[in-house]
């Protein structure tokens, strides 16, 4: 039987190799198991974290701030997301509240037309429902979730442009407090406007500055 025909790496044509250049068989088996099982492993991880126990919680919890859910302003499935934010879970607020948007919900349709939701329901229901601000502060987190969850990711994808092979000994306050930067940019945008030329006095007051920026 022939045997198979022997080549060099295309890497290596400008390169004088002294040494046997060893090429792995594509189709060894132990290898393909490896790369198999490792892939179901990473698929499993990230499954796992995804749907955490933690996270299907605060999933449920967004569930019963539904209007139309079956649970709907359910204490004890609202507070895992209140927890996110230390914020007080009142039973009787829920338990008042959620007898009160039924039977208004029940009775009247929304001024715009359509089905009762989260934002319609603090729109037009909000002044009632200010006797119950545990309950309103539920509703604003479920309905900025989503919103938040994102602008958060992006703000930590943002450090990918801020960490480097020559930059990997910064603290983590300073990373932390970039990260808040990051986040309420809209805030920030005023030090390039309104706010400059106070934030340049201030740095200048600072002694031993290496750069006069004022």
């Amino acid at each position: 039987m022939e045997k198979r025909r022997r080549t060099i790496n295309p890497a290596f044509d400008s390169y004088i190799v002294e040494e046997r250049i060893a090429q792995e068989d594509p189709n060894d088996e132990m290898e393909l198991r490896r790369l198999y099982f490792s892939c179901i492993d990473s698929v499993c991880g990230e499954i796992k974290e995804r749907f955490g126990e933690r996270n299907c919680a605060v999933t449920g919890a967004l569930k019963a701030l539904d209007p139309e859910d079956a649970d709907f302003l359910d204490a004890s499935k609202i507070t895992p997301l209140l927890k996110l934010t230390n914020t007080s879970v009142v039973d009787t607020e829920y338990a008042v509240a959620n007898q009160f948007l039924r039977a208004r919900m029940d009775d009247t349709s929304p001024p715009d037309g359509g089905r009762w939701t989260m934002a319609k329901v603090l729109k037009y229901l909000h002044q009632p429902l200010e006797a119950m601000p545990s309950v309103i502060t539920a509703l604003k987190h479920a309905l900025t979730f989503g919103a938040s969850t994102a602008l958060c990711e992006n703000s930590f994808s943002t450090l990918k442009n801020v960490f480097s092979d020559h930059r990997q000994s910064m603290l983590h306050k300073r990373k932390a407090n970039l990260i808040m930067l990051a986040f309420e940019k809209d805030i920030t945008k005023k030090f390039r406007s309104e706010w400059r030329d106070t934030v340049l006095r201030r740095f200048h007051a600072v002694a031993h500055r290496r750069l006069p920026l004022y």
